[in-house]
């Protein structure tokens, strides 16, 4: 009985519509809240900014390691740097798969890679 209740189509008047809308416009014009909780990779792209100064002016990788170490954050530098990589490209406006596709040209045969033969025909068509 539950469920037929949770199914039953609700009929609202253009009053509530304004209400809602006069709601959401109140929320747009807040700040938006912040999570209680961060992965680590959700630290490293709200810091994003910061670390990509950091390392124009010259700090290495391990050096930023060290930096969330002592803040109380582990990370490799492994990780650190896939993170960036990533926003880099999200920040130039190019997914990882355009600029996988761009950095590869398609092969004309598919077997120069060695690994994969092709299959040619005998007549020429």
């Amino acid at each position: 009985m539950e469920n037929e209740a949770r199914r039953r189509v609700q009929v609202l008047s253009s009053h509530n519509v304004e209400e809602l809308r006069a709601f959401l416009k109140e929320k747009a014009n807040e700040p938006a809240p912040q999570p209680a909780s961060y992965t680590i990779g959700g630290i490293v792209r709200a810091v994003f900014p910061e670390l990509r100064e950091l390392r124009k002016r010259g700090y290495t990788l391990n050096m930023l390691v060290r930096i969330f170490e002592e803040n109380g954050m582990r990370i490799t530098a492994t990780a650190l740097s896939g993170y960036m990589k990533k926003l880099n490209r999200e920040a130039e406006g190019a997914s990882a798969i355009e600029v996988r596709k761009a950095r590869t040209p398609p092969s004309a045969s598919g077997s120069q890679s060695g690994r994969h033969l092709a299959m040619k025909p005998d007549v020429p068509l």
